[in-house]
């Protein structure tokens, strides 16, 4: 590889986008975690569906939907199976004294209800001559309202990311252009990040941040999804950090390249931060926020 300085330079770049991406990545699924973004996602696309705030809320408190809970903290499930939906819904439906099963108590049900928005629809989806069953048909209408909030999920997560993209890159001082002149200036950097980053691409694809709360895998089956877990969090390797730290960091900016004395002042060292670095950070900010999925591939290629 030393005979092609060029592409040791793109793989070693590509390798520490794919790292920073990867803290990122990391840190957007704690979030998500603490602030149960997906539940609440998946409530907002529930909410959406059934158009009738106390059909929800009798949803929710219904014991196949409680039963999902993890613990009492009050925490909205994550991720609720197409047939607990379709159970729950028509038990409620039907009422105490008939079957869920019960396609007449069913009817009556969504006779019965106030909000003629929820009534219209279930009568719609009811109606679907696609499927043999009540319960199919329910099945089915819910998994298709879950792309929908899959892409919710997506676009909320994507901001997270670009804001934790500009934190990290901020953070590290992660210049783009800076990076580039140190890889160029020390080949054995840019060698060492090559052969770190085929290491890297042993450990197999990271999961997409803002990944899908379902996935299908039966394509000729709509009904048949499963949970997308929450991916294992991608810790970087202590050589890794050590490595992202010799091409980052602000040893330099805060002692060797701001050529104002010390008594300047800091809106000086600010203004001159700006000047020096800001095209490289939004170059480094733009990348990350690709996520590393992105960037593996890319150094697979």
């Amino acid at each position: 590889m030393a005979s092609f300085p060029y592409l040791d330079i793109a793989i070693a770049i590509t390798f520490v986008y794919l790292l920073m991406a990867l803290v990122c990545s990391t840190v957007n699924e704690s979030i998500a975690g603490v602030i149960n973004s997906r539940g609440k996602t998946l409530e907002k696309g529930i909410s959406a569906l059934l158009q009738d705030p106390d059909l929800k809320k009798k949803f929710y408190a219904h014991p196949l939907i409680q039963g999902i809970k993890q613990d009492d903290d009050g925490r909205l499930p994550s991720y609720i199976a197409s047939n607990k939906f379709a159970l729950a819904l028509m038990d409620i439906l039907t009422g105490p004294n008939a079957s869920a099963s019960n396609a007449d108590a069913l009817c009556e049900g969504v006779k019965n209800l106030k909000d003629e928005a929820a009534k219209t629809a279930l009568t719609a989806v009811l109606q679907n001559p696609q499927f043999k069953t009540d319960q199919e048909r329910l099945e089915a209408w819910y998994e298709q309202s879950m792309n929908r909030v899959t892409g919710w999920y997506k676009r909320t997560s994507q901001i997270r990311i670009y804001v934790l993209a500009a934190a990290v890159t901020l953070f590290m001082n992660a210049d783009s252009l800076k990076i580039l002149k140190t890889l160029w200036n020390n080949p054995t950097m840019s060698a060492v990040l090559v052969e770190n980053a085929k290491e890297r691409l042993q450990k197999g694809r990271p999961d997409a941040e803002g990944q899908p709360m379902v996935t299908y895998d039966n394509p000729d089956d709509p009904t048949a999804s499963t949970p997308t877990a929450i991916p294992e969090k991608d810790v970087i390797t202590a050589q890794e950090k050590q490595l992202l730290g010799q091409v980052t960091g602000w040893q330099g900016d805060w002692i060797t390249d701001w050529p104002h004395p010390k008594d300047a002042g800091f809106f000086s060292w600010i203004a001159y931060l700006l000047k020096e670095r800001f095209g490289g950070w939004l170059i480094t900010i733009l990348a990350v926020s690709l996520g590393a999925p992105f960037w593996f591939d890319t150094l697979s290629r």
